[in-house]
C-alpha cells in the first residue's frame, strides 16, 4: 500500500471507479436507488456561491445539509441539527436581508418550509455538489389518500348504525345500496 492506495486500486474504501462499499457517487447501490434521511436546503447562489465549475442546473436543486443515520434518528439527536440550521437561516436574514433567488420567487418561504427531516435520494452533480431528490412526498400522498378512505369508512359505519339501515339489512339480508360498497385503498387509478 502506497499513499493510502492498495494494489487493487482501493483508497480508504473508495475504488478508483468511484464506487464505495457498493454505493456509487450518484446514490445508486447495485442498480437500485439508495434512500437516505437528510436535512436539505434549497440552493441560493448568493448564500452558497456559484462559479464556472458549478453545475448549470444547481439553482433549482436542494443541497444536502446533513445526512442522518439511523441511531441519530432513533434517539432524535437530528433535532439539534434542524435547530442549528434554523438559527443559521435567521442569522443570514438579519445580516443580508432577503436576497432574491434567480429562479424561485418565494425563496424564503420555501427555504424555511423544508427545514425538516426528509427521505431523499442523493446525487452528485458535475460541479461536485451533493444534491437531494426529495422522496418524502410519496408518504404524504399515501397519508392523504388513507385519511380520505378512513373518513369514508367511518361515515358508512355511522350510517349502518341507523335504525333504517339495520331494518333494511334484517328484511333483505343486504345493506341499503348506498352502504354496500366498502372503500378500498387504491393509490393509483388507471384511466382506460
Amino acid at each position: 500500500m502506497a499513499n493510502g492506495v492498495e494494489a487493487n486500486g482501493v483508497a480508504n474504501g473508495v475504488e478508483a471507479n468511484g464506487v464505495a462499499n457498493g454505493v456509487e457517487a450518484n446514490g445508486v447501490a447495485n442498480g437500485q436507488a439508495s434512500y437516505k434521511l437528510a436535512i436539505c436546503e434549497l440552493f441560493h447562489p448568493f448564500l452558497h456561491g456559484q462559479d464556472e465549475t458549478s453545475s448549470p442546473t444547481i439553482n433549482s436543486h436542494f443541497l444536502v445539509y446533513t445526512l442522518i443515520d439511523l441511531p441519530d434518528f432513533y434517539n432524535k439527536s437530528y433535532l439539534s441539527e434542524e435547530n442549528s440550521y434554523r438559527r443559521y437561516r435567521r442569522a443570514i436574514q438579519l445580516l443580508h436581508g432577503n436576497p432574491l433567488h434567480p429562479t424561485i420567487r418565494d425563496y424564503n418561504n420555501v427555504a424555511t418550509k423544508y427545514i425538516r427531516l426528509e427521505i431523499i435520494q442523493a446525487d452528485l452533480l458535475s460541479g461536485q455538489e451533493e444534491v437531494a431528490y426529495l422522496k418524502t412526498f410519496w408518504l404524504r400522498i399515501v397519508q392523504r389518500r388513507w385519511k380520505k378512505i378512513y373518513k369514508e369508512r367511518q361515515d358508512i359505519v355511522r350510517q349502518r348504525k341507523q335504525v333504517k339501515a339495520i331494518q333494511e339489512r334484517q328484511r333483505t339480508g343486504n345493506w341499503p345500496k348506498h352502504l354496500r360498497n366498502w372503500p378500498l385503498f387504491k393509490l393509483f387509478y388507471y384511466i382506460a
